[in-house]
């Protein structure tokens, strides 16, 4: 929550979630029901079965005062002065990706996703977002040219252009664009592998800044979670997938997380885990980021 008092207008509903569009600010809050996923800007509510958001009207007004939270002309009050802070993240993840254990995971979900995404019809196949392959849609190749060029970036710890940022942000469809999706997931990668050496660092924070200066090229929903990225905080889908694989946990645990990650939205879920995949792998030895070319698994190049 950002402060005791703070005014709000409902921005978009779902049956499960309610946005609020913060006065002079650009980013949002999120209402969630009880069975919610958490999100980093997710106020969750103690709402009984069968409870919807998706009566409330978009563009009432709200006003919190002293931590009771109530919207106008509606008969909804929230007390959120003994709510919980859900502040999980990935700020202490240090991912050993030479590590066997963790790269048998990591490939477990690299396999199940894109399987996942082939079975499902995707525009965007994780794998071909690293080859160079004919088959590829127009809008994997938009997103391939823009990735491949921020990996080279990242490897060499010098990022001297906002141009394939830019890119990616906006880019594709839904209520957070493909390109967004690829951009949070990937930050997400790099948040885990940092292992506190200061190169790392200084190029996630820059990358990090650019995300979020260039971030109003895309809605606001998206926004919020390119922002929340930037600063290192995600779902707790992706942190608990994250955490399966950077601890080589065990092989139904990691099905079971990479499955609950990828069911988000409709494409949404399995664009992030691509970009988190490869962005756990971008400080590796892999020789196929310099090359974009790799076979099925990425890690045996």
């Amino acid at each position: 929550m950002p402060r005791v008092d703070f005014d709000v207008v409902v921005h978009s509903v779902f049956q499960s979630a309610a946005n609020l569009k913060l006065q002079e600010e650009n980013r949002l809050l999120t209402l969630l029901a009880s069975d919610a996923t958490d999100l980093p800007q997710g106020i969750r509510l103690d709402t009984p079965k069968g409870f919807s958001f998706d009566k409330l009207p978009v563009g009432i007004r709200g006003i919190c005062r002293g931590g009771i939270l109530s919207l106008k002309n509606f008969s909804l009050i929230m007390d959120l002065r003994k709510a919980k802070y859900w502040n999980d993240n990935l700020l202490t993840v240090n991912a050993d990706m030479a590590n066997p254990t963790v790269i048998t995971a990591w490939q477990s979900v690299w396999q199940l996703l894109n399987d996942r995404q082939v079975n499902f019809g995707s525009e965007l196949i994780a794998r071909d977002l690293l080859s160079q392959t004919s088959k590829r849609s127009a809008l994997t190749q938009r997103v391939s040219k823009s990735l491949h060029n921020i990996l080279v970036a990242t490897r060499q710890f010098n990022l001297t252009a906002d141009n394939e940022i830019d890119t990616l942000i906006g880019l594709g469809t839904g209520l957070t664009p493909n390109g967004d999706d690829i951009l949070i997931g990937y930050l997400a990668g790099l948040w885990c592998t940092t292992n506190g050496k200061t190169e790392r660092l200084d190029f996630l924070s820059t990358l990090s800044e650019a995300v979020i200066r260039l971030s109003n090229g895309t809605n606001d929903i998206s926004r919020t979670y390119l922002y929340h990225a930037a600063n290192g905080h995600f779902s707790s889908r992706l942190i608990n997938l994250t955490n399966a694989i950077c601890s080589g946990s065990d092989p139904e645990h990691i099905q079971s997380c990479a499955e609950s990650a990828m069911q988000v939205g409709h494409t949404s879920g399995m664009d992030v885990v691509s970009g988190l995949l490869i962005g756990l792998i971008a400080w590796t030895d892999a020789k196929y980021i310099a090359k974009r070319e790799c076979p099925r698994n990425p890690l045996a190049c």
